[in-house]
């Protein structure tokens, strides 16, 4: 006698067994399952309680690619530093959720990245258009909360201070559009530096203060300080040397004493990196030099453009970075081709760091 059938079951029901001389196949005695019963039924019922929903049915599924590349790739490429890194794969997007001006930041940094990973992509538009969005909105926005800072946004004006810095060169590396000479722009950057520092003084106290993590995290940076090796202090001699005589410099007495105190700045923060710091405490100088010496730099004076030459080498230590790949290399460059050839052996030392073997690089 020939054997049934096995029964054929699918997600909406079932077929009937084949019969053999009108005999049922064994698996009629056990009780039918609901879907069994009901061949029209859906599983997924059980899933769907039937409400009103009133959710958008657009994922924004760019914005969550961009977040997914920040919160796996993008936060490791804003410092090298692990307690910032983690702090800012964690904490940062965890606060941007309560503050858009930081959300659009982090979304225009990972977009600009992007941007770099992708160049040669069919995409590469569509980030840039991301980066460009996001970055408008987030300064927009961040513009909106500077005179309104607060214990509770401190740790948010932070996070996107820390990043601002980051953005503005991204944004030389991804656009590619160069409309001021290199010069100008580090100018803006230094704008841009002592801004930031403005707004980090204002909420330091706060953050002191709190339970916050950022002091935890900025004491983590500093390392015990080192002696600079000998050829650092060689070169940084050579500059107060220089410096001094009036009759080389053409300075005025009051540019004199600025000049100086930007040497003695550049060799703090080359002391503090070649001691362990994190590299993006070069930032700091920028913050430190006297607004005469910054109009002395926009007048392209020979003194100022030296000094500048020689902070190139401390941009140059985050090459790596792919939003500084490069600059330093062409500010130098624009530096060389500025100064008068009688200056120009004042900034060997930068040359032959960065590797600027010909002004025509």
């Amino acid at each position: 006698m020939a054997q049934s059938e096995p029964a054929q079951h699918d997600l909406r029901g079932v077929s009937s067994a084949n019969r053999s001389n009108g005999t049922e196949s064994p698996q009629a005695s056990y009780p039918a399952s609901p879907a069994l019963a009901f061949p029209d039924s859906d599983p997924l019922n059980i899933l769907d309680h039937q409400r009103n929903v009133h959710l958008p049915s657009d994922l924004h599924l760019r914005d969550l690619e961009l977040m997914h590349h920040y919160s796996t790739v993008s936060y490791k490429t804003i410092s090298r530093h692990s307690a910032f890194m983690d702090s800012f794969q964690f904490e940062v997007p965890k606060i941007a959720l309560s503050y858009p001006f930081l959300m659009h930041g982090l979304l225009a940094l990972s977009a600009s990245h992007l941007v770099h990973l992708n160049k040669d992509s069919e995409r590469v538009k569509e980030y840039e258009e991301l980066a460009f969005g996001h970055q408008t909105l987030a300064l927009r926005l961040f513009r909106g909360e500077l005179d309104n800072i607060t214990p509770s946004n401190s740790e948010a004006m932070f996070a996107f201070s820390s990043i601002v810095t980051v953005l503005g060169f991204a944004s030389l590396q991804t656009t590619g559009v160069q409309s001021l000479p290199p010069i100008d722009e580090m100018l803006q950057t230094y704008n841009l530096c002592r801004g930031v520092s403005e707004i980090l003084q204002t909420s330091n106290p706060w953050l002191k203060t709190s339970n916050s993590w950022v002091p935890n995290v900025l004491a983590s940076m500093r390392m015990p300080e080192k002696p600079l090796p000998a050829d650092i202090e060689k070169n940084i001699s050579l500059l107060f040397k220089l410096n001094s005589d009036l009759t080389v410099t053409g300075q005025t007495m009051e540019e004199t004493a600025a000049s100086e105190n930007a040497i003695s700045e550049i060799s703090t923060t080359f002391q503090q990196v070649h001691s362990g710091f994190a590299v993006a405490w070069a930032f700091r100088w920028p913050i430190c030099v006297a607004p005469i010496f910054i109009s002395n730099l926009r007048d392209r004076r020979p003194m100022a453009l030296v000094l500048l030459a020689h902070y190139c080498i401390l941009l140059h230590k985050m090459d790596d970075f792919w939003w500084m790949k490069g600059w330093p290399r062409r500010l130098l460059h624009s530096i060389y081709t500025t100064l008068a050839p009688s200056w120009r052996d004042a900034i060997r030392w930068p040359v032959e760091v960065i590797g600027l073997s010909s002004p025509g690089e």
